[in-house]
């Protein structure tokens, strides 16, 4: 195997599903994309096995593959395990961020301000606003895991977490303001008891939004 071809696959196949080129249930051809890639089948077929590892694909019996669905009640699940885990990496960043990163942080907080009506580009510039946090976190096993849980339920809530909790959207710039305030006065226990409030309200919210999914399933 050309590790270097199947790479190459695994990262293009991998940013198009969680741009939403390739949505949940659609069916990925692998001589398609092979050929979209310029590569042999071998590498994409071994892309595709990477990807079911990471829950992003489904590899079917027949060699099929498709991109995995999720419930919007698995996509909490796993929102709310990466959400305790990035309370601990936020945390342990506090004493890595320095001048130059705060002044990164806060730049980042007034593109997330410069549209709030549209949920994907909310979302996106929100999770780049945190993976910049964690990205001091000096346990790289840590950090590593968040994203990767953050992928997997990527394409389930990235919309649908803005779409039914629309109030919070405009919440998300006075959170992360905070946050930079806290770690910039090295305040490692009040950026704690802020992020544990957030994970209490957000808790709330999909409350209600899995309240509010299960009606509309209902009615469909």
């Amino acid at each position: 195997m050309n590790f270097s071809k199947t790479q190459h696959a695994y990262e293009m196949i991998r940013r198009q599903i969680l741009d939403g080129v390739f949505r949940p249930g659609d069916p990925l051809r692998l001589t398609h994309i092979a050929r979209e890639l310029n590569l042999s089948e071998m590498p994409v077929r071994e892309a595709l096995r990477l990807l079911q590892k990471d829950g992003l694909v489904i590899m079917n019996l027949h060699r099929s593959a498709e991109v995995a669905r999720l419930s919007f009640r698995t996509a909490w699940e796993i929102e709310e395990v990466r959400l305790h885990l990035e309370i601990t990496a936020c945390v342990m960043a506090v004493p890595e961020h320095d001048a130059e990163s705060i002044r990164q942080l806060r730049a980042l907080i007034e593109e997330l301000e410069k549209d709030l009506d549209h949920p994907v580009t909310v979302a996106r510039r929100n999770r780049a606003f945190h993976t910049a946090v964690m990205a001091r976190t000096p346990n790289a096993f840590l950090r590593e895991h968040v994203e990767e849980l953050w992928d997997r339920a990527w394409q389930s809530s990235s919309a649908s977490f803005f779409d039914l909790m629309p109030e919070r959207k405009r919440l998300l710039p006075v959170e992360n303001r905070r946050m930079v305030d806290l770690i910039e006065a090295r305040d490692s226990a009040g950026l704690e008891r802020l992020l544990v409030d957030r994970l209490s309200a957000i808790k709330v919210a999909w409350a209600r939004a899995l309240m509010s999914a299960r009606a509309s399933e209902e009615r469909v």
